[in-house]
């Protein structure tokens, strides 16, 4: 896991280095219901990309096959106000 910033945006990326994620599956990771497991809803992905875009926020991947994925995760850097008695984080105009 790591988080760096891009341009105006503070990016999260996530690697593993399982198996990768096959092309004929690219198309369909964040669709909700998909999953490969023999359990499990298949909305952890779709519920998280409908979040993080509801925020001008974007989530993509990249992926190898046989070397592993690499989700990103990119949002908008917020502008911070500081006052006296409370930091508050709001959206840069």
């Amino acid at each position: 896991i790591s988080l760096y910033q891009e341009n105006n945006n503070a990016v999260v990326r996530v690697t593993d280095n399982g198996s990768g994620i096959p092309d004929a599956m690219k198309s369909k990771v964040f669709a909700p219901n998909f999953t490969t497991k023999s359990s499990g809803t298949g909305l952890g992905l779709a519920i998280s990309a409908n979040m993080i875009e509801s925020f001008n926020g974007k989530i993509y991947f990249e992926s190898d096959e046989n070397t592993g994925t690499r989700f990103f995760i990119s949002i908008p850097l917020m502008k911070k106000e500081e006052s006296t008695d409370v930091s508050r984080v709001s959206l840069e105009e």
